[in-house]
């Protein structure tokens, strides 16, 4: 102990003799340790342990049904029932779903939207997880339709101020009166990764509170199935026992999809599309840390070299190279610990800077996560990880030194430890190229995007704004009536060029509503999917967006409840259902209720941005009432300037009816590409600090080879070289490197952005705008870190640097 002590103190006194170095060293290894450790705790909360309150997360799976074409659907409730009686591989099966729901206390008023867990009685027993305060379901409550409810914590604190005596409380949802029997922990989201539900009530509740009974129709599957394998039951397993679960079934329902998709729940959904932006973070970050690491050696070495007699002496007085590397090394722990106290707490504050990231979207995101000891243990493994990437390779330089020529004052230069140093400086320039590729790549995949059609016009002047008329109180008698009117003063705000309503807005997160058609004329093939996407429109629909019918003619205002049911059809649903022939006065079924199409028009981009176009219906408003609409009011500027006009007309038309998550469809947009902005503001982040390090780390190379090189510059200047021309040589030995740093780098990075190339948009893993963008910046930051030392080198007088010979 007193040997690491004396060391420690020896370290301390060293570090405040040069405090500008331990400054810089330790800010590198800070913002090194910091950002990987902010990504890996965005990183294990959200991929790796989604679910920490689930115990035994990894036997939790997902199901839906296996559609035609290996397109997974939704689940049809008596198919749920069906496949939880039969099979052999869980040990419990339960339905769920998202629905907005109005909630208002028993005696308040003004009630708010609140997220909803649709789920099954069984659903916190086949999670695993159980109440805070109160109870979960109880088993026979999902038979008998109990309404019950249980809260999520966070929507408890905020809307009941965390008050324990709402257990038993009622509360009114959607019009009925539901009892409140729980409290659900801190950071249980459910089996939604990534959402914070406000409540859970039963499914069977569903008819009552969202007025339609779909709980009795085998085909509409609108439903996902959580399931708990059983012990030593595989994916492939439960995947083998629910086709044999799905045969059964077909030979008694054939026309219904009974097949099952079974996948790993914490794979599912947000998490799927975020993994590959978080590994390429990791990377990144990874990369930003070695360039810090390698900053710092570079540091040590050229402080090792200033100390060259120092080492002489204790080695000449009998010191061991054993003893010197270890005095050494624990000037490199010191360092490493004073960089991971800061690299933590720049990861405790960026702990919520994922949430942060996030375009607007209408759910509720769970993603500001909290420090936890993973994170910390993180922390201190990669700070000592670091002490072995930067201090050992200076250590073991700096403990040979040539005793006869550092005794003699004669000062030496080892050509391999320059050439250590050059390779330091490329590898920095290589990594700062990969982090700076990719997320150029991003950049220019949200580029790129802009200039994809999404069958709309002109997303920049469109406002949307969301409502729901259960939360006004108002039915499908009023309802349709009061958007009428709504829309009609919405279109007399200045600088309102129109305006309309629709239950679906293409290229969001937000899940499109489908029944089954039946089409005239079409037959369908065996178990065949025939629920199609609709969209219910009010009258100026395709006006307000920009769509122009290309045959047949829009839905408008005569499409009341008194005329025949009208709908208008896309482009696709004509090629898969009529092969490419007029469909106006063509007729379609869902249900009892048959439609005439009177229009069709051009196809758009709904899912994605790539993603191919499929059968979308439009049902007039008027005529399909839904409670869940959302405005499109496109503008003559700013489509945001209109707020305070649009917030006085809801008023107006209805004091209870909410003006919900405002967005412009720019925004609306962001959500489709949600991985590709995430990835390209992370990214640039990064990797600017990379590059940024990368230029410290030349400066501190040219600066010290300047140094050492006093001699033989002062020979060149008497001997005549221009004092231009000693700078020229200096700025040519930073861009060597640098060019030889960013030849590599662009390698490496061509490769990593074949890894990212699902992402891309069509961009290429090699595009040259990319890199010849990244080309000039290299460049103009390389002569940048070279112009200072250059300028002492052309200023070094010729007889201070002879004194010596």
């Amino acid at each position: 102990m007193s040997a690491l002590l004396m060391d420690l103190r020896v370290a301390v006194r060293s570090f405040l003799r040069t405090p500008a170095l331990v400054v810089v060293a330790v800010l590198s290894l800070g913002l090194g340790i910091g950002a990987l450790s902010t990504v890996y705790l965005w990183t294990d909360r959200f991929i790796h342990r989604p679910l920490p309150l689930v115990p035994d997360a990894d036997r939790l799976t997902f199901i839906r049904t296996a559609g035609p074409g290996g397109v997974d659907d939704g689940v049809s409730y008596l198919t749920a029932r069906d496949w939880g009686e039969r099979n052999r591989a869980f040990d419990g099966l339960s339905v769920m779903t998202l629905q907005a729901v109005g909630v208002r206390e028993l005696a308040g008023e003004g009630a708010e939207r609140a997220w909803t867990g649709m789920v099954g009685g069984n659903y916190f027993d086949v999670l695993g997880t159980r109440a805070l305060y109160g109870r979960t379901f109880q088993p026979d409550e999902e038979g008998r339709a109990a309404p019950v409810a249980v809260l999520g914590y966070e929507y408890w604190t905020r809307r009941f101020r965390a008050d324990q005596s709402v257990i038993g409380r009622p509360i009114i949802v959607n019009g009925q009166q539901f009892e409140v029997v729980g409290v659900m922990p801190p950071t249980f989201g459910g089996g939604y990764v990534g959402l914070n539900l406000d409540l859970y009530a039963l499914i069977t509740t569903f008819p009552t509170t969202v007025g339609e009974d779909r709980l009795k129709v085998r085909r509409w599957y609108f439903l996902d199935v959580v399931g708990r394998l059983k012990p030593g039951v595989s994916i492939a397993d439960a995947s083998a026992d629910m086709k044999r679960v799905g045969r059964e079934l077909d030979a008694i329902y054939p026309d219904a999809l009974n097949t099952a998709s079974v996948k790993p729940l914490d794979g599912q959904g947000a998490p799927s599309i975020m993994k590959p932006v978080f590994a390429a973070l990791m990377v990144v970050t990874g990369l930003v840390l070695l360039i810090a690491c390698a900053n710092v050696a570079n540091l040590l070495l050229a402080r090792a070299t200033g100390r060259q007699k120092e080492i002489g002496v204790r080695l000449a007085l009998g010191a061991s190279r054993l003893r010197l590397v270890r005095q050494l090394l624990t000037e490199s722990a010191l360092l490493a610990a004073a960089g991971g106290v800061l690299g933590l707490w720049l990861a405790y504050l960026g702990r919520t800077g994922l949430a942060g990231l996030m375009p607007p979207v209408p759910y509720p995101i769970a993603m500001a996560y909290e420090m936890n000891t993973r994170v910390v243990l993180f922390g201190f493994v990669t700070a000592v990880i670091t002490v072995a990437l930067f201090g050992l390779w200076p250590a073991l330089q700096a403990s040979r030194p040539d005793l006869v020529s550092v005794l003699k004052d004669v000062p030496t230069v080892r050509r391999a430890r320059s050439a250590g140093r050059w390779a330091l400086v490329a590898g920095q320039m290589a990594l700062a190229v990969v982090s700076l590729a990719c997320a150029g790549l991003f950049l220019r995949a949200i580029d790129r995007s802009r200039t994809i059609d999404p069958g709309f016009r002109d997303s920049g002047s469109l406002l949307l704004v969301d409502t729901d008329l259960t939360i006004a109180g108002l039915n499908d008698s009023t309802g349709s009536e009061t958007i009428g009117r709504l829309l009609d003063r919405v279109r007399s705000i200045p600088g309102v060029v129109n305006a309309a309503a629709a239950t679906f807005v293409p290229l969001g997160w937000a899940c499109c509503s489908s029944q089954d058609f039946e089409v005239e004329g079409y037959q369908p093939a065996p178990k065949e999917d025939m629920s199609l996407v609709y969209s219910r429109v009010t009258d100026g629909y395709f006006e307000t967006m920009g769509i122009r019918p290309l045959a047949g003619r829009s839905l408008n205002r005569q499409d009341d409840r008194k005329a025949a049911n009208s709908v208008v059809v896309n482009e696709a649903f004509v090629r898969r259902f009529w092969r490419g022939q007029s469909p106006i006065g063509r007729r379609l079924r869902r249900g009892p209720v048959e439609y005439t199409v009177v229009g069709l028009v051009p196809d758009g981009k709904y899912r994605g941005l790539t993603a191919e176009p499929f059968p979308l219906v439009y049902l007039a408003f008027a005529q399909s009432y839904d409670a869940n609409p959302t405005l499109h009011v496109r503008a003559t500027g700013d489509p945001t300037a209109l707020m305070a006009g649009l917030r006085a007309q809801f008023k107006t038309v209805n004091l209870n009816l909410p003006m919900l998550d405002p967005r412009t469809m720019r925004q609306q947009m962001q959500q489709s590409t949600i991985g590709q902005e995430i990835g390209s503001k992370t990214l640039t982040v990064f990797g600017l600090v990379a590059l940024l390090l990368a230029a410290v780390g030349i400066y501190g190379v040219m600066s010290y080879l300047v140094n050492q090189r006093r001699r033989e510059i002062g020979i060149r200047v008497a001997l005549g070289a221009a004092t231009g021309r000693v700078a020229a040589l200096v700025v040519r030995d930073g861009l060597k490197v640098t060019l030889a740093g960013a030849v590599i780098g662009v390698v490496v990075a061509i490769g990593a952005g074949r890894l990212l190339s699902g992402m891309l948009l069509g961009v290429s893993p090699a595009d040259p705008v990319t890199f010849a963008v990244i080309g000039v910046l290299l460049v103009t930051v390389a002569v940048a870190a070279c112009v200072v030392p250059a300028w002492r080198a052309a200023r070094i007088d010729p007889i201070d640097a002879l004194k010596g010979e």
